[in-house]
């Protein structure tokens, strides 16, 4: 039997499980830390910026307990959605499988945006229309080292640095920097 996607309870506006994560620097540390940030800032250049209102943690698209989630959902002032997958800097993850990992969320997602949509609007009191699916990796700069970063599909490769994430008070925005 195929998989099946939701068609509502994605999740939004919330951290569901452990507000702390069990180890300190974990991907699930980083992953809380930016998603309480709100925000994020993708520094594409020293004058220009796109701001992303992060609306999803670990949203997950599939009926089931353990299925697909999406690490985080956000848009831009323009109303494009933004599928985000976060890995830490020692993460095996060939960059690939990554990319196709996110390119199946986005497929995904297509199906079922109205339901986001409607969940949208019934957890923040605002009716929204998203315009398109914008895809993107966030690491660590070093998580890029011998990654071939090739796949027209991904929107921004973005890294962050320690500082973005740790050494800023909670709920300041977070910076991400494209790779060249």
């Amino acid at each position: 039997m195929g998989k099946i996607l939701r068609e509502g309870n994605f999740k939004l506006g919330c951290i569901h499980g452990r507000i702390t994560a069990q180890k300190k620097d974990s991907e699930a540390d980083i992953q809380r830390n930016v998603f309480l940030s709100q925000k994020l800032k993708i520094v594409k250049s020293r004058n220009e910026e796109i701001i992303i209102r992060l609306f999803g943690y670990e949203v997950p698209l599939e009926k089931k307990t353990r299925g697909k989630c999406v690490d985080f959902i956000g848009y831009d002032k323009d109303h494009n959605l933004y599928l985000i997958e976060l890995k830490k800097d020692d993460s095996k993850e060939q960059i690939d499988k990554v990319i196709r990992q996110l390119n199946g969320y986005a497929d995904d997602v297509e199906k079922i945006i109205e339901h986001i949509q409607e969940d949208f609007e019934k957890e923040f009191f605002y009716p929204i229309k998203f315009k398109k699916i914008i895809k993107m990796i966030i690491a660590p700069k070093n998580f890029y080292t011998d990654k071939k970063l090739i796949d027209g599909s991904i929107k921004y490769y973005g890294y962050f640095r320690s500082k973005d994430i740790h050494n800023k008070p909670n709920y300041n925005i977070t910076s991400i920097h494209l790779m060249k």
